[in-house]
């Protein structure tokens, strides 16, 4: 996935043309990235209220009446299953918010590249995703949910300044050079 939604100023580009983020290009990459920390880490809190209370249900069920219990207790797998059930979703949570802490960490840390090169101009469409519209600079493909030739015109040489994660190519500004 590749974003273009800063609007980057004179002084941004200029930053960006000497190697470096500006104050606020670099507070809005931690901006994002702790968007990113704060998003996974609510929907694992929201994520571990579901199984729990599934569990609630289930032991009260079972415990309601003398057949339920006499169930319940009848096999040691049973229970072994439900005592090692909430351990495991919270595993499972740990691990969401841990590697999404470490792709927000990447983001954070993410430098300053620059392609230049001919634009060229492509688009995709999916049934399931809809339009995806590509600019491609020289070897680097940016992948945009909006049509962009208003922006990049085909055949045209640009500048990119962008930092890249993982799944994400961040423009932060761009020049045209002819």
């Amino acid at each position: 996935m590749n974003l273009s939604i800063y609007e980057f100023t004179e002084e941004e580009l200029k930053s960006n043309q000497r190697g470096f983020f500006s104050s606020g290009q670099k507070e809005m990459i931690e901006n994002m990235a702790a968007g990113i920390r704060h998003s996974q880490l609510g929907t694992a809190k929201i994520g571990m209220i579901f199984p729990f209370f599934g569990l609630c249900i289930v032991l009260g069920l079972s415990l309601s009446n003398e057949s339920s219990r006499a169930a319940l207790f009848s096999d040691p797998l049973i229970l072994i299953v439900l005592v090692l059930l909430m351990p495991f979703l919270i595993g499972i949570f740990a691990l969401s918010v841990y590697f999404a802490y470490r792709r927000a960490d990447r983001l954070s840390s993410a430098e300053l590249s620059k392609v230049e090169g001919r634009v060229e101009l492509d688009e995709s469409h999916s049934s399931k995703a809809g339009s995806t519209y590509y600019a491609i600079f020289g070897k680097i493909r940016f992948a945009f949910p909006e049509d962009v030739s208003d922006i990049f015109q085909e055949g045209g040489t640009y500048r990119i300044y962008y930092c890249e994660t993982s799944m994400l190519k961040l423009i932060m500004s761009y020049e045209k050079i002819a």
